[in-house]
């Protein structure tokens, strides 16, 4: 059973060049004229979809992607507006971040901002659209109460008091503001997400400053397997920009410290599906290092099974909700989790079931689609 890979067809091909421009290695070829008008709008969109609309500017810029002139206008003019919303959120991430501290909850800065000021060589070159921000397990029922307090609003309830604390990956709260902030307390949910050391990554961190204010991110190492995480059990199709964040957190790092963390967390395959997928579609050659650990590695069945839950584009809550009840260790957390799910509250299936039967029968049908087909 293969692992199900992601093809080079699900992006217009400058794009692929565009992600790995600057990286040492990288041999995509970009076109050698401007690329039609039709070509150039779909390349554009794909940009601001993949968060690549800094490096599309830098490649035009510094003569690697050829570009009309009016290309090259809207490059900019498409990096300037995703800046302005980055610029926008970074003032916000200080005041969440200020927001919680008040009340005695440390966080962690994850993915976007984090990455853009502590991995890239320039932070424009990474840009995002919302907030993703990590507390403790045991704060996470007081980080929602300060939050809605504030004026935020959850974009789904709890199934169950102490759901999130217990389980859930975190939750998705909608700023005053209009931007979404994602609350973790793990890294993904599903099976994956429970393998994740809940206190390792709780480490000293990392900080980098925005505003002239210090906010703390993962360190190094574990900012390293996040970016794995979101790269190889994210979107799909896979997202260029979480592959490029896998490409810049590798750098300068100890490739054999990185692999026995993943071993001590038993996630060895989620950190060699990254690798191996950032350098394949970004043009790479491993050479060595954790580059042809990845090219080597062979995932179990079981592995591949819980890859598979993220890796197509049916993939469901319900089938990764399923997958994760083997994993919680104790009789007594599988059937208080299983009850969550079973008999959630009615705040949690107000307007989207008619009945609990009715959500039987739905979640058998997300289950069935969620756990998708192997190619």
């Amino acid at each position: 059973m293969a692992r199900r890979l992601c093809d080079e067809d699900n992006y217009p091909p400058p794009l692929l060049a565009v992600a790995g421009f600057g990286l040492p290695g990288a041999s995509r070829a970009f076109p050698r004229e401007p690329v039609t008008d039709d070509s150039w709008t779909a390349l554009l969109s794909a940009a601001r979809t993949h968060r690549l609309a800094g490096l599309l500017r830098a490649a035009i810029d510094q003569g690697a992607m050829p570009a009309t002139e009016a290309q090259a206008q809207q490059a900019r003019a498409a990096h300037r507006s995703v800046m302005v919303r980055v610029l926008s959120l970074e003032r916000e991430l200080i005041a969440v971040v200020d927001l919680l501290a008040a009340s005695g909850i440390e966080t962690r800065a994850l993915k976007g901002s984090a990455v853009a000021h502590l991995d890239y060589p320039q932070p424009a070159l990474r840009s995002f659209i919302d907030l993703d921000i990590l507390v403790r397990a045991v704060d996470i029922d007081d980080a929602v109460r300060v939050l809605v307090a504030a004026g935020f609003v959850r974009t789904l309830a709890e199934p169950r008091p102490g759901f999130d604390r217990r389980f859930d990956k975190g939750t998705t709260l909608r700023s005053p503001a209009g931007y979404e902030l994602d609350l973790h307390r793990t890294f993904v949910l599903g099976p994956w997400g429970v393998l994740v050391d809940l206190d390792g990554i709780w480490d000293g961190g990392q900080e980098f400053t925005i505003g002239g204010r210090s906010i703390r991110a993962l360190s190094q190492a574990n900012r390293f397997l996040h970016a794995c995480y979101h790269a190889a059990l994210g979107d799909w199709p896979l997202r260029l920009a979480s592959l490029r964040d896998v490409a810049e957190t590798l750098r300068a790092q100890d490739g054999e410290g990185l692999i026995r963390l993943a071993a001590g967390w038993g996630v060895e395959a989620v950190m060699a599906a990254a690798v191996a997928d950032t350098h394949r579609l970004l043009g790479i050659a491993p050479t060595g290092g954790v580059a042809s650990w990845a090219e080597r590695y062979d995932p179990s069945r079981r592995e591949e099974a819980w890859l598979a839950l993220h890796t197509h584009a049916g993939k469901t809550f319900a089938a990764q909700a399923l997958a994760t009840v083997p994993v919680i260790p104790r009789l007594r957390d599988k059937a208080a989790y299983l009850r969550a799910l079973v008999l959630p509250d009615v705040r949690y299936t107000s307007g989207r079931h008619a009945s609990a039967l009715a959500r039987f029968r739905f979640a058998i049908r997300e289950v069935r689609r969620g756990r998708g087909a192997h190619r």
